[in-house]
Protein backbone atom coordinates (compact mmCIF):
# COMPACT_ATOMS: atom_id res chain seq x y z
CA UNK A 1 0.00 0.00 0.00
CA UNK A 2 1.68 2.83 -1.31
CA UNK A 3 -0.04 5.41 1.44
CA UNK A 4 1.18 3.46 3.90
CA UNK A 5 4.56 3.05 2.99
CA UNK A 6 5.30 6.58 2.46
CA UNK A 7 3.62 7.46 5.42
CA UNK A 8 6.06 5.20 7.65
CA UNK A 9 9.00 6.65 5.52
CA UNK A 10 8.18 10.03 6.59
CA UNK A 11 6.45 11.72 3.56
CA UNK A 12 3.06 13.02 5.50
CA UNK A 13 2.28 14.37 2.11
CA UNK A 14 2.28 11.92 -0.26
CA UNK A 15 0.77 9.22 2.01
CA UNK A 16 -2.29 11.70 2.00
CA UNK A 17 -2.06 12.08 -1.92
CA UNK A 18 -2.23 8.28 -2.27
CA UNK A 19 -4.74 7.91 0.05
CA UNK A 20 -6.55 10.29 -2.09
CA UNK A 21 -6.11 8.98 -4.96
CA UNK A 22 -7.23 5.21 -3.47
CA UNK A 23 -10.54 6.73 -2.34
CA UNK A 24 -11.17 8.25 -5.74
CA UNK A 25 -11.17 4.82 -6.94
CA UNK A 26 -13.02 3.24 -4.18
CA UNK A 27 -14.58 5.71 -1.39
CA UNK A 28 -15.53 2.09 0.79
CA UNK A 29 -11.78 1.17 1.47
CA UNK A 30 -11.40 1.91 5.47
CA UNK A 31 -7.70 1.21 5.95
CA UNK A 32 -7.49 4.05 3.03
CA UNK A 33 -9.52 5.83 5.14
CA UNK A 34 -8.43 5.25 8.84
CA UNK A 35 -4.82 6.31 7.82
CA UNK A 36 -5.85 9.24 5.68
CA UNK A 37 -7.97 10.42 8.92
CA UNK A 38 -5.84 9.85 11.18
CA UNK A 39 -2.73 12.35 9.63
CA UNK A 40 -5.30 15.47 9.36
CA UNK A 41 -5.67 17.66 11.93
CA UNK A 42 -8.73 18.13 14.05
CA UNK A 43 -11.86 16.42 15.59
CA UNK A 44 -13.73 15.69 12.26
CA UNK A 45 -10.73 13.68 11.39
CA UNK A 46 -10.59 11.57 14.37
CA UNK A 47 -14.45 11.17 14.61
CA UNK A 48 -14.12 9.53 10.71
CA UNK A 49 -11.22 7.20 11.96
CA UNK A 50 -13.62 6.07 14.70
CA UNK A 51 -16.52 5.79 11.71
CA UNK A 52 -14.07 3.50 9.52
CA UNK A 53 -13.11 1.51 12.30
CA UNK A 54 -16.62 0.95 13.33
CA UNK A 55 -17.82 0.08 9.66
CA UNK A 56 -15.00 -3.00 9.39
CA UNK A 57 -17.07 -4.57 12.02
CA UNK A 58 -17.83 -7.52 9.32
CA UNK A 59 -14.47 -7.61 8.41
CA UNK A 60 -11.80 -10.33 9.27
CA UNK A 61 -9.99 -10.28 12.68
CA UNK A 62 -6.81 -8.46 11.05
CA UNK A 63 -8.51 -5.79 9.26
CA UNK A 64 -10.99 -5.10 12.80
CA UNK A 65 -7.59 -5.27 14.88
CA UNK A 66 -5.69 -2.87 12.43
CA UNK A 67 -8.30 -0.52 12.08
CA UNK A 68 -9.21 -0.22 16.04
CA UNK A 69 -5.57 0.54 16.04
CA UNK A 70 -5.50 3.33 14.24
CA UNK A 71 -8.37 4.40 16.49
CA UNK A 72 -6.72 4.44 19.04
CA UNK A 73 -3.43 5.95 18.45
CA UNK A 74 -6.18 9.02 16.75
CA UNK A 75 -7.45 9.51 20.28
CA UNK A 76 -3.75 9.32 22.04
CA UNK A 77 -4.40 5.68 23.74
CA UNK A 78 -1.00 4.29 22.98
CA UNK A 79 -0.80 2.05 25.10
CA UNK A 80 -4.01 0.32 23.87
CA UNK A 81 -2.69 0.88 20.19
CA UNK A 82 0.36 -1.12 21.05
CA UNK A 83 -1.50 -3.97 22.14
CA UNK A 84 -3.69 -3.98 19.19
CA UNK A 85 -0.04 -3.75 16.85
CA UNK A 86 1.35 -6.75 18.47
CA UNK A 87 -2.23 -8.53 18.50
CA UNK A 88 -2.09 -7.63 14.79
CA UNK A 89 1.39 -9.37 14.66
CA UNK A 90 0.33 -12.20 16.05
CA UNK A 91 -3.17 -12.47 13.33
CA UNK A 92 -0.85 -11.36 10.48
CA UNK A 93 2.64 -12.58 10.64
CA UNK A 94 3.73 -12.92 7.08
CA UNK A 95 2.68 -9.32 6.54
CA UNK A 96 5.48 -6.76 6.30
CA UNK A 97 3.16 -3.91 7.51
CA UNK A 98 2.59 -5.80 10.89
CA UNK A 99 6.17 -5.79 11.50
CA UNK A 100 6.81 -2.33 10.88
CA UNK A 101 3.98 -1.23 13.39
CA UNK A 102 5.41 -2.84 15.82
CA UNK A 103 9.04 -2.45 15.00
CA UNK A 104 8.48 1.34 14.91
CA UNK A 105 6.83 1.26 18.12
CA UNK A 106 9.71 -0.69 19.21
CA UNK A 107 12.21 1.65 18.21
CA UNK A 108 10.52 5.15 18.51
CA UNK A 109 8.24 4.93 21.63
CA UNK A 110 10.18 2.25 23.74
CA UNK A 111 13.98 2.87 22.30
CA UNK A 112 14.62 -0.63 22.41
CA UNK A 113 16.92 -1.14 19.01
CA UNK A 114 17.41 -4.92 19.12
CA UNK A 115 13.44 -5.84 18.98
CA UNK A 116 12.81 -2.50 16.35
CA UNK A 117 15.79 -3.88 13.95
CA UNK A 118 14.63 -7.69 14.39
CA UNK A 119 10.48 -7.05 13.00
CA UNK A 120 12.04 -4.23 10.34
CA UNK A 121 14.06 -6.61 8.96
CA UNK A 122 11.66 -9.18 8.96
CA UNK A 123 9.66 -6.66 6.83
CA UNK A 124 12.51 -5.96 4.89
CA UNK A 125 12.55 -9.70 4.01
CA UNK A 126 9.24 -10.18 3.21
CA UNK A 127 8.94 -6.69 1.00
CA UNK A 128 12.53 -5.41 0.42
CA UNK A 129 11.37 -2.73 -1.89
CA UNK A 130 9.59 -0.77 0.98
CA UNK A 131 11.27 2.61 1.46
CA UNK A 132 9.43 3.10 4.84
CA UNK A 133 11.19 -0.37 6.05
CA UNK A 134 14.68 1.01 5.07
CA UNK A 135 14.04 4.70 6.55
CA UNK A 136 13.18 3.32 10.27
CA UNK A 137 16.69 0.89 10.32
CA UNK A 138 18.71 4.14 8.88
CA UNK A 139 17.15 5.70 12.16
CA UNK A 140 17.98 2.71 14.07
CA UNK A 141 21.33 2.76 12.80
CA UNK A 142 21.76 6.36 14.18
CA UNK A 143 21.18 5.46 17.50
CA UNK A 144 23.13 2.44 17.30
CA UNK A 145 25.85 5.77 16.43
CA UNK A 146 26.48 3.79 13.08
CA UNK A 147 26.15 7.12 10.75
CA UNK A 148 27.05 5.53 7.72
CA UNK A 149 25.10 2.32 8.12
CA UNK A 150 21.84 4.80 8.42
CA UNK A 151 23.01 6.68 4.88
CA UNK A 152 23.59 2.94 3.50
CA UNK A 153 20.22 1.96 4.43
CA UNK A 154 19.05 5.37 2.92
CA UNK A 155 20.93 4.26 -0.22
CA UNK A 156 18.69 1.32 -0.66
CA UNK A 157 16.26 3.38 -1.54
CA UNK A 158 17.79 6.11 -3.58
CA UNK A 159 19.07 3.31 -5.89
CA UNK A 160 15.54 1.56 -6.45
CA UNK A 161 14.11 4.61 -7.41
CA UNK A 162 16.66 7.46 -8.65
CA UNK A 163 14.08 9.15 -10.18
CA UNK A 164 11.46 10.02 -7.17
CA UNK A 165 12.58 13.38 -5.52
CA UNK A 166 11.78 12.36 -1.91
CA UNK A 167 14.04 8.81 -2.63
CA UNK A 168 16.92 10.90 -3.26
CA UNK A 169 15.89 13.91 -0.68
CA UNK A 170 16.43 11.17 1.57
CA UNK A 171 19.50 10.08 1.01
CA UNK A 172 20.45 13.88 1.30
CA UNK A 173 19.43 13.93 4.60
CA UNK A 174 21.04 10.42 5.48
CA UNK A 175 24.00 11.99 4.23
CA UNK A 176 24.08 14.87 6.48
CA UNK A 177 23.76 12.52 9.37
CA UNK A 178 26.96 10.79 8.17
CA UNK A 179 28.77 14.07 7.99
CA UNK A 180 29.46 14.15 3.85
CA UNK A 181 27.76 17.62 3.68
CA UNK A 182 29.34 17.72 -0.11
CA UNK A 183 27.81 14.31 -0.76
CA UNK A 184 24.43 15.36 0.69
CA UNK A 185 24.38 18.69 -1.55
CA UNK A 186 24.96 17.02 -4.69
CA UNK A 187 22.55 15.13 -4.05
CA UNK A 188 19.63 17.49 -3.53
CA UNK A 189 20.85 19.52 -6.10
CA UNK A 190 20.84 16.71 -8.70
CA UNK A 191 17.27 15.49 -7.45
CA UNK A 192 16.23 19.19 -7.64
CA UNK A 193 16.87 19.38 -11.12
CA UNK A 194 14.94 15.98 -11.98
CA UNK A 195 11.31 16.98 -14.40
CA UNK A 196 9.03 15.89 -11.33
CA UNK A 197 11.00 17.71 -8.41
CA UNK A 198 9.06 18.36 -5.61
CA UNK A 199 9.51 20.63 -2.57
CA UNK A 200 11.67 17.84 -0.69
CA UNK A 201 15.11 18.04 -2.29
CA UNK A 202 15.08 22.26 -1.90
CA UNK A 203 14.41 21.55 2.04
CA UNK A 204 17.38 19.02 1.84
CA UNK A 205 19.09 21.08 -0.01
CA UNK A 206 18.37 24.34 2.59
CA UNK A 207 19.21 21.91 5.42
CA UNK A 208 22.81 21.46 4.41
CA UNK A 209 22.93 25.48 4.04
CA UNK A 210 21.96 25.88 7.78
CA UNK A 211 24.40 23.48 9.10
CA UNK A 212 27.19 25.17 6.88
CA UNK A 213 25.87 28.59 8.34
CA UNK A 214 24.75 29.63 4.99
CA UNK A 215 21.53 31.14 6.51
CA UNK A 216 20.76 33.24 3.74
CA UNK A 217 20.71 30.65 1.04
CA UNK A 218 18.86 28.31 3.57
CA UNK A 219 15.87 30.82 4.27
CA UNK A 220 15.74 31.40 0.53
CA UNK A 221 16.00 27.80 -0.56
CA UNK A 222 13.09 26.62 2.09
CA UNK A 223 11.21 29.70 0.53
CA UNK A 224 11.87 27.83 -2.93
CA UNK A 225 10.59 24.47 -1.68
CA UNK A 226 7.34 26.38 -0.02
CA UNK A 227 6.43 27.54 -3.66
CA UNK A 228 7.09 24.17 -5.01
CA UNK A 229 4.70 22.35 -2.36
CA UNK A 230 1.30 20.99 -2.86
CA UNK A 231 0.45 19.94 0.33
CA UNK A 232 -0.73 22.56 2.86
CA UNK A 233 0.78 20.72 6.13
CA UNK A 234 4.05 20.60 4.09
CA UNK A 235 4.17 24.34 3.54
CA UNK A 236 3.29 25.00 6.54
CA UNK A 237 6.09 22.23 8.46
CA UNK A 238 8.55 24.33 6.03
CA UNK A 239 7.43 27.45 8.01
CA UNK A 240 8.20 25.66 11.55
CA UNK A 241 12.07 24.57 9.87
CA UNK A 242 12.54 28.21 8.66
CA UNK A 243 11.40 29.88 12.09
CA UNK A 244 13.81 28.14 14.18
CA UNK A 245 16.49 28.25 11.31
CA UNK A 246 16.61 32.00 12.42
CA UNK A 247 17.02 31.02 15.95
CA UNK A 248 20.18 29.16 14.82
CA UNK A 249 21.15 31.85 13.56
CA UNK A 250 20.43 34.18 16.57
CA UNK A 251 18.11 36.12 15.13
CA UNK A 252 15.07 36.47 17.40
CA UNK A 253 13.14 39.03 15.09
CA UNK A 254 13.57 36.21 12.09
CA UNK A 255 11.99 33.66 13.94
CA UNK A 256 9.03 35.42 15.28
CA UNK A 257 8.00 36.96 11.82
CA UNK A 258 8.28 33.24 10.99
CA UNK A 259 5.80 32.37 13.60
CA UNK A 260 3.68 35.04 12.63
CA UNK A 261 3.75 33.87 8.68
CA UNK A 262 2.70 30.31 10.42
CA UNK A 263 -0.06 31.55 12.28
CA UNK A 264 -1.63 33.37 10.04
CA UNK A 265 -1.36 30.27 7.62
CA UNK A 266 -2.84 27.87 9.63
CA UNK A 267 -5.68 30.02 10.66
CA UNK A 268 -6.78 30.38 6.81
CA UNK A 269 -6.17 27.04 5.91
CA UNK A 270 -8.29 26.22 9.22
CA UNK A 271 -5.49 23.85 10.41
CA UNK A 272 -5.51 23.88 14.52
CA UNK A 273 -1.99 21.66 14.97
CA UNK A 274 0.20 24.31 13.36
CA UNK A 275 -1.93 27.64 15.00
CA UNK A 276 -1.16 25.58 18.27
CA UNK A 277 2.55 24.99 16.97
CA UNK A 278 3.01 28.96 15.99
CA UNK A 279 2.76 29.66 19.82
CA UNK A 280 5.26 26.93 20.55
CA UNK A 281 7.75 27.62 18.27
CA UNK A 282 7.33 31.45 19.50
CA UNK A 283 8.19 29.96 23.19
CA UNK A 284 11.31 27.42 21.93
CA UNK A 285 12.84 30.36 20.21
CA UNK A 286 12.42 32.51 23.15
CA UNK A 287 13.92 30.00 25.07
CA UNK A 288 16.81 28.68 23.01
CA UNK A 289 18.19 32.53 22.94
CA UNK A 290 17.64 33.47 26.65
CA UNK A 291 14.61 34.79 26.34
CA UNK A 292 12.98 33.50 29.34
CA UNK A 293 10.46 35.93 30.52
CA UNK A 294 8.94 35.85 27.06
CA UNK A 295 9.40 32.16 25.88
CA UNK A 296 6.95 31.57 29.69
CA UNK A 297 4.30 34.11 28.44
CA UNK A 298 4.47 32.29 24.59
CA UNK A 299 4.30 28.76 26.23
CA UNK A 300 1.20 29.44 28.25
CA UNK A 301 -0.32 31.03 25.20
CA UNK A 302 0.71 27.66 23.65
CA UNK A 303 -0.53 25.50 26.28
CA UNK A 304 -4.03 27.43 26.67
CA UNK A 305 -4.27 27.04 22.55
CA UNK A 306 -4.17 22.98 22.69
CA UNK A 307 -6.88 23.34 25.61
CA UNK A 308 -9.23 25.41 23.05
CA UNK A 309 -8.77 24.52 19.93
CA UNK A 310 -10.50 21.98 17.72
CA UNK A 311 -8.00 19.01 17.95
CA UNK A 312 -7.71 15.08 17.90
CA UNK A 313 -6.61 13.48 20.93
CA UNK A 314 -3.38 12.70 19.65
CA UNK A 315 -2.94 16.37 18.51
CA UNK A 316 -3.87 17.66 21.44
CA UNK A 317 -1.44 15.05 23.32
CA UNK A 318 1.69 15.89 20.96
CA UNK A 319 1.18 19.44 21.13
CA UNK A 320 0.15 19.94 25.02
CA UNK A 321 3.68 17.90 25.77
CA UNK A 322 5.05 20.42 23.47
CA UNK A 323 3.50 23.83 25.44
CA UNK A 324 4.41 21.61 28.66
CA UNK A 325 8.56 21.39 27.93
CA UNK A 326 8.96 24.58 26.63
CA UNK A 327 6.52 26.38 30.00
CA UNK A 328 9.10 24.20 32.11
CA UNK A 329 12.32 25.27 30.61
CA UNK A 330 11.29 28.87 30.68
CA UNK A 331 9.45 28.93 34.56
CA UNK A 332 12.66 27.63 35.85
CA UNK A 333 15.54 29.40 34.12
CA UNK A 334 13.22 32.10 34.15
CA UNK A 335 12.73 32.02 38.28
CA UNK A 336 9.59 30.80 38.55
CA UNK A 337 10.21 27.64 40.40
CA UNK A 338 6.90 26.97 41.98
CA UNK A 339 5.45 27.11 38.65
CA UNK A 340 7.96 25.06 37.04
CA UNK A 341 7.18 22.50 39.94
CA UNK A 342 3.12 22.19 38.69
CA UNK A 343 3.98 21.93 35.12
CA UNK A 344 6.57 18.71 35.88
CA UNK A 345 3.70 17.38 37.55
CA UNK A 346 1.81 17.04 34.32
CA UNK A 347 5.00 15.86 32.41
CA UNK A 348 4.71 12.98 35.45
CA UNK A 349 1.42 12.70 34.70
CA UNK A 350 1.95 12.10 30.98
CA UNK A 351 4.94 9.45 31.55
CA UNK A 352 2.39 7.56 34.04
CA UNK A 353 -0.12 7.10 31.22
CA UNK A 354 2.15 5.74 28.95
CA UNK A 355 4.82 3.29 30.72
CA UNK A 356 5.80 2.19 27.35
CA UNK A 357 6.74 5.40 25.84
CA UNK A 358 10.55 6.10 27.05
CA UNK A 359 10.02 9.93 25.57
CA UNK A 360 7.38 10.71 27.82
CA UNK A 361 9.71 9.03 30.94
CA UNK A 362 12.34 11.07 29.42
CA UNK A 363 10.92 14.42 29.22
CA UNK A 364 10.13 14.33 32.75
CA UNK A 365 13.64 12.86 33.77
CA UNK A 366 14.36 15.72 32.36
CA UNK A 367 11.89 18.18 34.23
CA UNK A 368 13.03 16.61 37.05
CA UNK A 369 16.90 17.63 36.38
CA UNK A 370 15.95 21.22 35.33
CA UNK A 371 14.50 21.84 38.97
CA UNK A 372 17.65 20.07 41.02
CA UNK A 373 19.62 22.26 38.71
CA UNK A 374 17.97 25.54 39.01
CA UNK A 375 18.34 24.19 43.13
CA UNK A 376 21.93 24.32 43.20
CA UNK A 377 21.86 20.37 43.27
CA UNK A 378 24.04 20.06 40.00
CA UNK A 379 25.42 16.33 40.54
CA UNK A 380 21.85 14.98 41.24
CA UNK A 381 20.67 17.56 37.46
CA UNK A 382 23.31 15.31 35.39
CA UNK A 383 22.24 11.93 37.36
CA UNK A 384 17.81 12.38 36.22
CA UNK A 385 19.47 14.02 33.19
CA UNK A 386 21.54 10.98 31.78
CA UNK A 387 18.59 8.78 32.38
CA UNK A 388 17.23 10.58 28.80
CA UNK A 389 16.78 8.61 25.88
CA UNK A 390 19.53 9.30 23.05
CA UNK A 391 17.37 11.70 20.95
CA UNK A 392 16.26 14.03 23.59
CA UNK A 393 19.00 16.57 22.96
CA UNK A 394 17.38 19.44 24.80
CA UNK A 395 18.00 17.00 28.01
CA UNK A 396 21.56 16.11 26.88
CA UNK A 397 22.31 19.83 26.42
CA UNK A 398 21.57 20.47 29.62
CA UNK A 399 23.19 17.31 30.85
CA UNK A 400 26.28 18.68 30.26
CA UNK A 401 25.48 22.45 32.11
CA UNK A 402 24.46 20.06 35.34
CA UNK A 403 27.99 18.82 34.77
CA UNK A 404 29.82 21.66 34.53
CA UNK A 405 28.36 23.12 37.58
CA UNK A 406 29.11 19.66 39.59
CA UNK A 407 33.07 20.43 38.09
CA UNK A 408 32.88 17.21 36.08
CA UNK A 409 34.42 19.34 33.01
CA UNK A 410 35.51 16.17 31.35
CA UNK A 411 31.72 14.62 31.96
CA UNK A 412 30.62 17.98 30.37
CA UNK A 413 33.01 17.70 27.36
CA UNK A 414 32.21 14.26 26.57
CA UNK A 415 28.36 15.12 26.25
CA UNK A 416 28.55 17.61 24.05
CA UNK A 417 30.92 16.07 21.66
CA UNK A 418 28.16 12.91 21.87
CA UNK A 419 25.40 15.99 21.26
CA UNK A 420 27.75 17.56 18.21
CA UNK A 421 28.05 14.21 16.69
CA UNK A 422 24.50 14.01 15.86
CA UNK A 423 24.54 15.64 12.66
CA UNK A 424 20.78 15.44 13.19
CA UNK A 425 19.10 16.56 9.85
CA UNK A 426 15.34 18.29 9.37
CA UNK A 427 15.80 19.44 13.18
CA UNK A 428 16.21 23.55 13.61
CA UNK A 429 15.87 23.17 16.59
CA UNK A 430 18.88 20.99 17.10
CA UNK A 431 20.55 23.30 14.75
CA UNK A 432 20.01 26.09 17.31
CA UNK A 433 21.43 23.59 20.06
CA UNK A 434 24.47 23.31 17.81
CA UNK A 435 25.31 26.51 17.24
CA UNK A 436 25.42 27.14 20.87
CA UNK A 437 27.64 24.31 21.29
CA UNK A 438 30.27 25.49 18.52
CA UNK A 439 30.05 28.61 20.15
CA UNK A 440 30.92 26.95 23.93
CA UNK A 441 33.90 24.72 22.57
CA UNK A 442 35.11 28.17 21.12
CA UNK A 443 35.43 29.38 23.95
CA UNK A 444 36.68 26.98 25.60
CA UNK A 445 39.17 26.39 23.07
CA UNK A 446 40.46 30.44 23.63
CA UNK A 447 40.69 30.09 27.53
CA UNK A 448 43.24 27.01 26.73
CA UNK A 449 45.06 29.10 24.47
CA UNK A 450 44.28 26.04 21.60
Amino acid sequence: MEAFDQLFAGHGDLARAAATRALSLDPNLLLAQALLYSITPGVESMQKVDAAAAAGGSLAEAERTELAMWAANKHADTEKGRALALKLLELAPNDWRAHVYVGTNAFFAGHDVKAGKAHLLEAARLNPEAASVWATLAAIAVEEGDRTGAAEAQKKVADMRPDDPAAQADYAYALITAGKLEEAEATARKAAALPNADAKPLAALANVEFYRSQYARGHQDLARARARSKDENERMAFVVFDALGYAAEGKYKGAMQAAATLEKEARAAKNPNFYVTAATNRAFAANLLGKFSEGRKYAADALARTRSESLSDAGRRGLETGALIAGLWAQAFGGSVAEAEKTLALLDQQAAESPNNLNARSFADWGHGVLKLVRGDAKGAAAEMQKCVPTFDLCHFHQALAQEKAGDAAGAQSTRATLLAQQRSQDSFFLTLRSQLLKKQRRLASARGD
